[in-house]
């Protein structure tokens, strides 16, 4: 990855003030998909290490869930904190805490005290629980940014950009993580006779901190401010609405139907994808059955626990640049409502041929959920907040909606893995075909479509204009 600095430095020196702040929020979203989906892998080769496979699913579970209630908590705070202080400032605190968060990881240990090693999954949900705050901060701002930087004319396609990094984050973890196991082996080839030594963890304390260096490389680079969409009496007397607050914004009733829409879509497409993607070992386990610890770098696909997710995320990447292809064509609101559809048929399909479907193909549909959430709600739940709302309240509404989804993510990530173990794997199948078709109809009652139209102004919402 040693590109990756000059490149981009290269970039944003010489880039117009637009498009550097586009770049910025584009690998800020890289940052974030990695670090949010990193755990997936790492905490595979931790449970294997430390519990003797998938034994200790409680720690395990808080370890994965803590990042995303931290970001719950970043979304709502960092996005107030872009329309109060400015959208620059605010990306650069996320930024600082993606970076403390991330590092911290890396030097996790058993819980000083406690004779249990799987104690090392509190340390973990800890340091996750900071860099939720930072990676959850993003959302907002990343979105904001890209748009407010953007022309009327290619503001969905380049918003979609933006967040086609989530993608590439998702194809980085389970290639990183097989090149560190394939340079260090797993924990078992270098347990030697002390399993308490930090030699032994080195692959997921690699794959954990490397999650810092997108951050530390944007670091010396900050967003030049944009020209954003004038609103309430800015338009009469050229001074910007002064922020609202988060709590004002939500009692305001001409924001409400609006919200339902931005942020009730997201909270159910993420109950179905981050929890999709946080229970995707033990969908995988169900496609190749194993039995013990669960193998991560095995010879063949069946045994390669890095391969598959590798090859699953590699068959939803398209679907990011598909929808930024269409999104100004298409609009934000039928892109939606097709994904939400595609998902339900795919999920549906695993539900009913689970047991009795071919591994391989099996594993291509799992994959397609993957690619029509990507061609669906993933993009436009990041794109809608932010053109819905006024620039006062643009910021702080857009993290309100994000903190809505990754409460959804929370549920689905806590919920699906006890629901597997006692229902089947088909049933969680069925409840994620089930919550598809909740969100498309919420789609179809409550999202607006702003394609066409510029970004939303406080008077444009007040008056009931477009």
């Amino acid at each position: 990855m040693s590109f990756v600095e000059p490149a981009t430095s290269v970039l944003l020196a010489e880039a117009k003030p637009s498009n550097r702040n586009t770049i910025i929020a584009a690998f800020s979203n890289l940052s974030t998909a990695f670090n949010l989906i990193n755990i997936n892998l790492a905490h595979v080769i931790m449970q294997n290490q430390y519990c003797d496979g998938d034994n200790c699913k409680a720690a395990v579970s808080a370890a994965g869930s803590a990042c995303l209630a931290g970001a719950i908590l970043g979304q709502l705070t960092f996005g107030y904190v872009g329309d109060c202080l400015g959208r620059g400032p605010a990306m650069q605190l996320t930024l600082l805490l993606s970076i403390l968060g991330a590092l911290s990881s890396f030097f996790a240990v058993p819980i000083s005290g406690d004779s249990t090693p799987s104690s090392v999954f509190t340390f973990i949900s800890i340091t996750r629980f900071l860099l939720g705050l930072g990676v959850g901060g993003v959302y907002p701002l990343a979105a904001t940014i890209s748009q407010e930087s953007s022309d009327e004319k290619h503001r969905g396609r380049n918003t979609a950009l933006v967040f086609s990094m989530q993608g590439v984050g998702s194809v980085l973890v389970p290639a990183v993580g097989l090149l560190l196991i394939t340079i260090f082996g797993t924990p078992a080839d270098r347990a030697g006779d002390n399993n308490y030594a930090f030699g032994v963890g080195i692959q997921w304390r690699l794959l954990l901190g490397i999650g810092a260096l997108p951050g530390i490389l944007l670091a010396p680079f900050k967003v030049r401010k944009s020209s954003p969409a004038p609103a309430n009496n800015e338009a009469a007397t050229g001074t910007p609405a002064p922020p609202m607050s988060l709590m004002k914004a939500l009692s305001t009733p001409r924001y409400l139907k609006k919200l339902i829409g931005t942020a009730g879509g997201w909270f159910i497409f993420d109950i179905t994808f981050y929890g999709n993607t946080l229970f995707a070992p033990t969908v995988l386990g169900a496609i190749f059955p194993h039995e013990g610890p669960v193998p991560t770098d095995g010879s063949s696909l069946k045994d390669n626990l890095c391969m598959q997710l590798l090859i699953v995320a590699l068959i939803g990447l398209p679907g990011y640049y598909v929808s930024a292809c269409f999104m100004d064509k298409l609009g934000r609101k039928n892109i939606q409502l097709f994904g939400f559809a595609m998902m339900a048929v795919f999920y549906a399909i695993i539900g009913v041929w689970l047991n009795t479907m071919n591994a391989g193909l099996l594993l291509f549909v799992y994959g397609l959920t993957y690619f029509f959430s990507n061609f669906g709600p993933n993009a436009t739940t990041f794109i809608l907040p932010a053109e819905t709302f006024p620039v006062e309240v643009r910021s702080t509404l857009n993290g309100f909606s994000a903190a809505c989804g990754k409460a959804g993510a929370l549920l689905g990530s806590s919920a699906f893995k006890p629901l597997a173990a006692s229902a089947g794997t088909g049933a969680a199948m069925f409840v994620c075909a089930g919550c598809s078709v909740a969100g498309f109809m919420l789609t179809a009652v409550f999202v607006e479509d702003r394609r066409g139209k510029g970004m939303a102004t406080g008077n444009s919402l007040i008056k009931g204009t477009p």
